[in-house]
């Protein structure tokens, strides 16, 4: 019979904490949100704009998870290099913010003053949906879930969630524009974003492409 070794190490598991990058982006968007709220006077009209709001605010640090990679390859602003992942975590902690803004007020709607409204069957789809993603995105962007799986399956699933969401702004974008809905320059603003980024990162793939033969 062998014998336990009782001075014999077993190492626990960390508990996990968030990091920074989630920390602060999740009291942004609910900072904003908040201040929507108010400016429209704590109604209904206050959760849509709010909510509006940070939908908007996730398409600007979206942008920016798109660019800082790009950017981190120029000798001036390397320390960048490795700040897409984070990045792409706070765009996650935004839209969890976008969610929660969407359920929340919705789940205690009132219809005419009698019963609960709740939440429309298309809402419930793009909640459902759009959330499965961006649990998808979350995930993709941890580095330890990249170590267990693989870099392969790791850059799939990231390469899947930013290619959706990327079409999500810039659809979004064009309908509006194109479509008979009030004039906002936001729109305009946000397709333009979503093309740089994309260029953006067709000009690294490309440089990355260029480099590899030299070597």
């Amino acid at each position: 019979m062998v014998a336990l070794d009782h001075s014999a190490h077993f190492d626990t598991p960390s508990p996990w904490r968030p990091s920074f990058t989630l920390v602060f982006f999740t009291l942004l968007a609910l900072l904003v949100f908040t201040t929507g709220f108010a400016l429209r006077g704590f109604g209904d009209n206050g959760v849509r704009f709010g909510t509006q709001l940070v939908w908007r605010l996730g398409s600007l640090v979206f942008f920016a998870a798109l660019v800082i990679g790009p950017l981190g390859r120029l000798p001036s602003l390397h320390l960048l290099a490795d700040k897409s992942r984070a990045m792409l975590q706070g765009f996650c902690a935004v839209l969890g913010v976008y969610f929660a803004s969407l359920l929340v007020p919705n789940l205690f709607a009132v219809s005419d003053g009698v019963r609960p409204a709740g939440i429309t069957t298309g809402m419930t789809i793009f909640i459902l949906f759009t959330g499965s993603v961006t649990l998808v995105l979350s995930a993709a962007a941890s580095r330890s879930l990249c170590d267990r799986v693989g870099q392969k399956a790791c850059r799939a699933m990231l390469g899947i969630a930013v290619a959706y969401f990327w079409l999500c702004y810039s659809l979004i974008g064009l309908a509006h524009i194109s479509g008979p809905h009030r004039p906002d320059n936001y729109y305009e603003f946000s397709v333009i974003l979503m093309l740089i980024g994309l260029l953006a990162r067709f000009a690294a793939h490309f440089v990355s492409a260029r480099r590899v033969p030299s070597q």
